[in-house]
């Protein structure tokens, strides 16, 4: 099929169709932009300008490689080999969860109202790295901890800590066995761990439960807020007066999450919607 195609609009076409078999229509166009922008590096707009452009049989195969892989349900993260992060490249791979917008959009909301933040920050569960790096970047005069116990989430993360160029203490542990005694203590805990129930896995598309590691999306029907608990047992212990707790969570399950916190050490406890509406973020200021 290669041969026969010659113009940008006309490959455009092409892939859209191949990767409609598993996305609507205007995702799938959307999904064929982005292909043909990494390897041709003509942005949407320039798309449509130029769409009697002809890149050469070699960008041609690289586009079609590509389409032919997401048609089949592999994320373009994987494909690529990277997203974008608060603007900052995490380089993934099979093995480590691709970071959502949802972590990108509480991220930025801790980086907003913390300006000139200078103290200690502990990311629990960080997979690929993103928000400690983001946070570091944005806070340097900081100290950030990360802590992940995958050994292909720890191999990302201090990859992608070095092509930061950012400043992070990288720790091999597994939170819910982890003693709170060797977590540092903090001025910001943040975690984004597995929130998934088992019973929602049937609303997922095959891009992810195909390719994207259970461990860090899944948890057990009955005992779903696993993580959420111990999370919460280790801010108690190692979050600092004053000390502000962020958490992403299942948009079900947010009101039950937020009462694991004690009004007793804990004040401001509050659900937080993401930009689509959903209780997604619980925000918490230790007494």
């Amino acid at each position: 099929m290669a041969d026969k195609l010659q113009t940008i609009t006309e490959i455009h076409r092409h892939i859209t169709g191949m990767l409609s078999r598993l996305w609507s229509l205007r995702e799938a166009g959307a999904m064929a932009s982005a292909i043909i922008t990494e390897y041709t590096a003509m942005s949407s707009a320039a798309q449509l300008a130029f769409g009697n452009r002809m890149p050469g049989a070699a960008r041609q195969e690289m586009i079609l490689s590509a389409a032919a892989r997401a048609s089949g349900g592999e994320p373009l993260q994987y494909i690529f080999g990277y997203t974008t992060f608060c603007e900052h490249r995490i380089e993934v791979s099979p093995g480590v969860l691709i970071p959502r917008p949802e972590t990108e959009e509480m991220t930025c909301m801790i980086i907003r109202e913390n300006e000139g933040f200078s103290g200690t920050i502990t990311d629990l569960g960080t997979g690929s790295g993103c928000i400690a790096i983001a946070l570091s970047l944005a806070f340097p005069s900081s100290t950030v901890t990360a802590i992940d116990n995958s050994p292909a989430a720890l191999k990302a993360a201090a990859g992608n800590i070095k092509l930061n160029g950012a400043s992070v203490i990288l720790n091999d542990a597994d939170i819910l066995t982890l003693d709170p005694a060797t977590v540092p203590i903090s001025d910001i805990i943040v975690s984004n761990p597995p929130y998934v129930t088992e019973n929602e896995k049937s609303a997922m598309h095959i891009n992810v439960l195909d390719h994207e590691p259970h461990e860090a999306l899944f948890v057990p029907d009955g005992n779903s807020l696993i993580y959420y608990r111990k999370i919460v047992t280790i801010a108690d212990r190692r979050l600092s007066a004053g000390g502000k707790m962020w958490l992403e969570v299942n948009e079900n399950l947010a009101e039950e999450t937020a009462g694991l916190a004690d009004p007793g050490t804990w004040s401001k406890i509050s659900v937080i919607e993401d930009i689509r509406g959903k209780k997604r973020f619980i925000k918490a200021e230790k007494k």
